[in-house]
């Protein structure tokens, strides 16, 4: 952790469906302004949500990436930033804006551009995830599947926009309707827990919209992965569940286990999809996850 007072050279991976007009001149003067170079301009676009701008701005050189979009930017350009000293700060401009919530960043842009410009830095853990024979890419909050990625699937786009969270409520009916999974999850390599499973969850942290946190455990900088698995059946079996889940409070026969390690592999019977900080990503049946510590730096409150 550090306070910093340099004046960096930055540059700024945006998406420009999620901002206003006005964001790029008002980001640039509130940084020249305070003794900042001319940011470094780069914009998403619906084919690439960032990982090409974050290789692009760490090919310029740059000590510094703001990063201003939703959750899946923002996972993108951590992944690209992992490991390379480069720090992260983020404009919180989505719609669930997981990650800042879990740093306790501010969710306006004024206060995120303070938190920036204040220079106190914190080092995160990341989790780098291995999906079947795909490339291994890193995450900063939490991956999945069951009904948390069905829900996410089904939600319609345009409610997503006009509700946030709330539309994927309205998804859980048809999520129900495809699970359970037979999953099985191994950790660090102990005996593997075998589970029809309605949610395996794979966390850095914990906290999703609505005050709810999945993972009260887990801190973003405590070198370990948490697991949460949910095996509720009945509707009795989901009010406990849910209870477990506000009240933080778990009871004997709530169907929901936790866990924690350096490394999880969860394996299905059948294809399902998964997703990632939010994002639905597609189908798997293998995965494996491992902790990487204090793998990228972020500016913090």
């Amino acid at each position: 952790m550090s306070n910093g007072n340099r004046h960096h050279r930055c540059a700024v991976i945006v998406n420009p469906i999620k901002v206003g007009e006005d964001f790029q001149s008002e980001v640039t003067d509130t940084l020249t302004d305070n003794g900042w170079g001319r940011p470094l301009w780069l914009e998403t676009t619906e084919d690439d949500p960032g990982r090409s701008m974050t290789k692009q701005a760490l090919e310029a050189g740059v000590d510094v990436v703001i990063v201003a979009g939703g959750d899946g930017t923002v996972r993108l350009t951590a992944d690209g930033l992992a490991g390379s000293g480069v720090t992260m700060g983020i404009i919180p401009s989505g719609t669930g804006n997981l990650l800042a919530r879990n740093l306790d960043l501010p969710l306006d842009r004024e206060g995120a551009l303070h938190v920036i410009l204040a220079g106190k830095t914190r080092e995160i853990d990341l989790i780098e995830m291995t999906v079947d024979d795909k490339p291994p890419e890193h995450f900063a909050v939490m991956a999945g599947t069951g009904v948390d990625s069905a829900i996410m699937d089904d939600a319609d786009p345009r409610l997503k926009d006009k509700l946030g969270p709330a539309a994927y409520f309205l998804s859980v009916g048809k999520a129900l309707g495809r699970l359970p999974l037979d999953a099985v999850i191994t950790v660090d390599g102990h005996r593997p827990h075998h589970r029809k499973a309605m949610v395996v969850m794979v966390g850095n942290v914990g906290q999703l919209v609505g005050g709810i946190n999945l993972l009260p455990r887990a801190k973003p900088h405590d070198g370990m992965l948490h697991v949460f698995v949910a095996a509720p059946h009945r509707v009795r079996d989901w009010v406990r569940t849910a209870a477990h889940i506000v009240t933080r409070r778990g009871h004997k026969g709530d169907s929901i286990d936790n866990f924690s390690g350096s490394k999880v592999v969860v394996e299905i019977a059948e294809p399902d999809n998964y997703q990632l900080d939010g994002d639905v990503i597609g189908p798997f049946r293998r995965f494996e996850a491992v902790i990487k510590p204090r793998a990228v730096t972020v500016f913090v409150p």
